[in-house]
């Protein structure tokens, strides 16, 4: 089923000039139509029945017995009262009617029918392209014996010559109108698309110094909410950072102590296990922390991906066989930090579950893809969206002996939308887990 917005354009410059100027051409279209059909085509009706009347009067005139005068001194009076010429020509055949230029049909078609009504049953025929300012009519009346008469009349009086004039000014003020019409509808608009732009770069974490409240004041409004919601929510992020930095530094120092107490004591069993679990107990702070900062205060970069992903996996070691395929020359505006430690989380837990391993760096469109896949035993389907959750750990069977809290599917996510993209499980063709790390390509900083 078609709709309009099937037919409409999608932009909202688009929209807003379609919505301005459709009334606008309508409006100026109805108002030309009907001044042309209700006065030009009106004017030169008058104007034709009139010439029409005085070409039936002057041939009356002309063939009348009633007239003792000399047939020249009858001509030059009625030239001199009409201002229009005649002349007696030899009687021939009329020739066949013109069909002229389609812009002349109407007002042909008007003086044929009130030359007709005036003349009656005698023979005319004329050409209203006779020149470019006279209108030759023939006329055939049946008292003029072996001569007929010829007319040249004046094409202004006879027609309403005029009215292109006015569809001129109406087109010019037209394209003037649509001209400022333009410049205003750009500058609002570029007011909304600066406030969009601003807006998604703070979604993927970028400054938003450049911008400025512009436009209408419902724009300006907006503006200076986004900015102070902006405001808020790193104020808020900021506050939860230095907490659990707090927290992070008040618990590390009785962990420090415990490790000082364990190096002096005798070796055993039961301190190499003490000293694992305090290896975890430090390697869980760092990771609550690294969780909650986000690496936020990071700034973008036009970074290659390849590059990158190549970096994030040289610290997996000899964990397991690798294979990368990468593209080089996609070129992402990225935290390069971040992103780094997002791939190497998924490099890493592919690794941990998994003796073989495959990543691919390629563009598909706009999107940068980074897939990550490895042989271990997967997740299941119903499951793939638990993973990401924080703190979450799926079935043991695939967990037995891996360190860790939960967090790295949630930080790698995390990091990935922050710039716009998002991560994706699903079942490996190598028998394990599919990881698809998707960011959009060469994404730009307000200002730039």
């Amino acid at each position: 089923m078609l709709r309009l917005r099937d037919f409409t354009p999608r932009g909202f410059y688009a929209r807003s000039l379609l919505l301005v100027l459709l009334p606008l051409v309508l409006l100026l279209i109805v108002m030309t139509w009907l001044f042309y059909d209700s006065h030009i085509q009106q004017v030169s009706r008058k104007m034709s029945q009139s010439v029409a009347g005085e070409v039936a009067e002057v041939t009356r005139l002309l063939v009348a017995d009633t007239d003792t005068r000399p047939v020249p001194e009858r001509i030059r009076t009625a030239e001199d009262a009409l201002r229009l010429e005649v002349e007696f020509i030899p009687r021939a055949p009329l020739p066949d009617p013109i069909e002229g230029a389609f812009w002349r049909e109407s007002r042909d078609e008007i003086l044929r029918h009130e030359l007709d009504i005036s003349l009656g049953e005698t023979p005319f025929w004329f050409d209203t392209a006779y020149s470019a300012s006279q209108i030759e009519i023939l006329v055939q009346p049946a008292a003029a014996g072996d001569q007929m008469l010829r007319f040249f009349v004046d094409q202004k009086r006879a027609f309403a010559t005029t009215g292109h004039n006015f569809i001129a000014w109406v087109a010019i003020f037209s394209v003037l109108l649509v001209i400022i019409t333009i410049g205003f509808l750009r500058n609002q608009v570029k007011s909304v698309l600066q406030l969009a732009t601003a807006a998604e770069a703070w979604g993927r974490g970028e400054d938003m110094a450049d911008l400025k409240p512009s436009g209408a004041t419902e724009v300006r409004q907006a503006s200076l909410a986004i900015r102070q919601m902006r405001d808020r929510i790193v104020a808020h992020a900021e506050q939860r950072t230095a907490m659990l930095a707090g927290v992070s530094h008040d618990l590390r120092t009785p962990l420090t102590r415990l490790k000082l107490q364990l190096a002096l004591l005798p070796p055993s069993d039961d301190l190499k296990a003490a000293r694992k679990d305090l290896d975890e107990m430090a390697a869980m702070l760092d990771e609550y922390l690294a969780f909650a900062r986000g690496e936020e205060g990071e700034a973008y970069e036009d970074c290659d991906l390849s590059t990158i992903t190549h970096d994030a996996a040289s610290v997996m070691g000899d964990r397991a066989q690798l294979s990368i395929t990468a593209l080089p020359g996609v070129i992402v505006r990225i935290r390069p930090l971040a992103v780094k430690r997002a791939l190497s989380n998924l490099i890493n837990n592919a690794a941990d579950y998994g003796s073989a391993m495959m990543i691919t760096v390629h563009q598909d469109k706009n999107m940068a893809r980074v897939t990550v896949e490895d042989n271990g035993q997967g997740i299941p389907e119903d499951r793939l969206e638990d993973a990401f959750k924080p703190f979450v750990r799926l079935d043991a069977a695939r967990n037995q002996n891996i360190k860790g809290v939960g967090l790295g599917l949630a930080i790698a996510r995390d990091v990935a939308r922050s710039h716009g993209g998002d991560i994706y499980l699903a079942h490996s063709g190598m028998g394990g887990l599919k990881a698809e790390f998707v960011i959009p390509v060469q994404r730009h900083a307000i200002g730039k």
